[in-house]
């Protein structure tokens, strides 16, 4: 019964008239496609990044932003090493 009830569901677009099962295995070929190049991007590997306009592996890209904030982290005591020392002196 649920065959023939699938079978009389029609949609009529203009002057064509489509039936569901044609309608839905349109969304699923469409909804497969997309998912498949989702997990391709979401999941690939040996991804490129750029570092300073320069092209480099996502583990380097790693290992250069930890050195970028430790670099950071650096000069931010620095500076307070000096405005310790110029107020020393002020005194």
């Amino acid at each position: 019964m649920k065959t023939l009830l699938l079978s009389k569901t029609n949609f009529k677009v203009l002057d064509f008239s489509l039936p569901l099962w044609v309608v839905l295995l349109v969304f699923t070929i469409i909804a497969s496609i997309s998912l498949t190049i989702y997990f391709l991007i979401l999941f690939r590997k040996n991804r490129k990044f750029y570092f300073e306009k320069e092209q480099v592996s996502a583990d380097e890209f790693k290992r250069l932003e930890k050195f970028e904030i430790q670099r950071n982290n650096f000069e931010l005591e620095i500076a307070k090493i000096r405005k310790i020392q110029r107020d020393r002196i002020k005194k």
